[in-house]
């Protein structure tokens, strides 16, 4: 799921989904599964990116298309 698809599904403004991911990733009996975001233009992977909001723009190619992080929580 994506951010937008999680503050739709539990009714959580978007601007405060990334801070209740942070809290779940930190969780005990939780498992948060990202997979990360990457350059629509180029193909980058932003593997080694710690936050888990969208970059702005890719570092190889510049550009902006960039598709966000996924998300799959587990209990």
């Amino acid at each position: 799921m994506t951010s937008l698809d999680l503050s739709l599904h539990l009714e959580i403004p978007f601007r405060e989904i990334e801070q209740h991911l942070e809290h779940i990733k930190h969780s005990e009996g939780k498992r948060l599964i990202v997979r990360p975001a990457e350059c629509r233009d180029c193909g980058f992977v932003f593997k080694t990116r710690k936050r888990l909001n969208c970059p702005g723009r890719c570092p190889e190619c510049r550009g902006h298309r960039i598709k966000g992080p996924l998300f799959e929580l587990f209990s």
